[in-house]
Parts: C-alpha cells; structure tokens; sequence
C-alpha cells in the first residue's frame, strides 16, 4: 500500500511562483501604462504653453498700428523658438486720408524639443500700407 501524506490545505512552491510571476506582469504593464500617461500629460503641457506663447505674439502684433513686412526671431523662457512673420499681400487702389490700406498676413511660428515639435497661427489684418506702390 502506497501511504499519501495528507495536504494541509496550503499552496505548493510552484503555485507561489507562478501568481507571483503573474502579479508581476500585471504590475509591469500598469506601470508602462502610468509612464505613458505621464509622459502624454507633460507633453500636452508644453503644447498647451507653446500655443499660449503664439497667441500672445500674435495678439502683440496685430495690436500694432503699423506693420513693417519682416521676420523676427525670439526665444522664450529659454524652451520656445518663435519666429513672427509679417507679409504685405495687398495694397488698396484707392487712397483715404490716411494714405492706402494694405492688407497683410502675420504668421506666428513656436517650436521647441529635440523632435522639432512647432505649432503655427496666422492672421490678417489691414492697416495703413508701408509702401507707396
């Protein structure tokens, strides 16, 4: 006769290893995910603050009375390239008293990161023309 010895009812050492190889796993992959996330939060961060800067550069710029077609270059807070771009793209036919209109497009570019991230708004505005064509 073959005597069992009796289970006392715990687990075995590979049934130990086993849910601790599954817990384990399942820990992983809420930790990729959780670094994901953050890293999807900061990147949105910066966007969010690159636009900002964008809007208000083009606010400042369109709150001009008189705009000089040209490209000026700044850095802000040491993280955003922007460039201001300011184009002539039309002159009025007729005069009023203050001379011609022109009409013109101001693009705002912001860039920042190692990827060359940018963001880029645009706008016209009419203002008095800076050339007597």
């Amino acid at each position: 006769m073959c005597s069992e010895a009796p289970r006392d009812g715990g687990f075995t050492l590979l049934e130990v290893i086993i849910a601790l190889m599954i817990a384990g796993s399942a820990l992983a992959v809420m930790f990729s995910s959780l670094e994901t996330g953050l890293w999807s939060g900061r990147q949105a961060d910066v966007t969010i603050r690159a636009v900002s800067v964008a809007r208000s550069q083009l606010e400042a710029t369109l709150a001009s009375l008189q705009l000089h077609p040209g490209t000026t270059s700044y850095v802000v807070n040491g993280q955003y390239h922007s460039s201001v771009e300011v184009r002539q793209v039309g002159t009025s036919d007729s005069q009023n008293s203050t001379g011609r209109l022109g009409l013109y497009s101001v693009s705002v570019t912001v860039g920042w990161g190692l990827l060359h991230h940018s963001v880029q708004l645009s706008a016209r505005a009419v203002r008095p023309s800076s050339s007597d064509e």
